[in-house]
């Protein structure tokens, strides 16, 4: 697999989703990551929480089907669903054309101790060469 930069201006957890979180706002964009979307393959359909759902770190919030099968993922951080991205959800093949943008949905997060529990790029980065 090519050489993938992980910005810090992202977290990540240990299941490859990454949030981008506002400091200000505590309002945070959830999504995968391109090594995720590549181990993949090709995603036929993604369900995600509907707004206004309560969701608890490390409970399982996104839902990935792919020709095959289906694979579910931890949400990176504690607090409720802002928005959803349905143009992603519509259209799930944004997320190989630009990962980093690709957000799946917005919540506002209660926690701000729950960053420390998860990578920087730079740290996710050797989490990935472990595997």
């Amino acid at each position: 697999m090519a050489s993938v930069e992980y910005p810090d201006s992202k977290v990540y957890n240990t299941h490859h989703v990454w949030a981008q979180c506002n400091a200000k706002t505590h309002i945070a964009q959830i999504g995968i990551t391109d090594y995720l979307a590549e181990e993949l393959g090709g995603i036929d359909s993604i369900d995600v929480p509907l707004e206004e759902d309560e969701l608890e770190m490390d409970s399982l919030v996104i839902h990935i089907h792919t020709k095959n099968r289906i694979r579910h993922f931890r949400c990176p951080l504690t607090g409720r669903v802002t928005a959803v991205n349905q143009e992603v959800l519509d259209d799930p093949a944004q997320i190989y054309l630009d990962w980093k943008k690709a957000w799946l949905f917005k919540m506002e997060y209660d926690d701000e101790d729950e960053l420390d529990l998860l990578m920087n790029g730079s740290q996710y980065t050797k989490h990935l060469d472990s595997l």
